[in-house]
């Protein structure tokens, strides 16, 4: 099942499209008027991910990015040896 929300006053447009996916894709339709979803459940990588948002400086990214290529660097001369 998809759901997909429609955002127009255009009853005749709405009509028309509900024809058309019925009459030419053989869809069953389901309407349902003035839906509201639950709030979605916030996990701790979502905390995290807000509380994390907006450290992250230029500076700070270039600095993990050449940290990274060293630990790399680093791990495949130990294994070469």
């Amino acid at each position: 099942m998809i759901t997909f929300q429609i955002n127009s006053n255009d009853t005749n447009a709405i009509e028309q499209l509900l024809h058309l996916a019925k009459e030419k894709f053989n869809l069953q339709i389901n309407i349902i008027n003035n839906f509201k979803s639950s709030p979605k459940k916030t996990t701790k990588w979502d905390e995290f991910a807000n509380k994390m948002d907006g450290l992250f400086t230029p500076d700070l990214v270039e600095h993990l990015n050449t940290s990274r290529k060293e630990a790399r660097e680093n791990f495949i001369t130990k294994l070469s040896n």
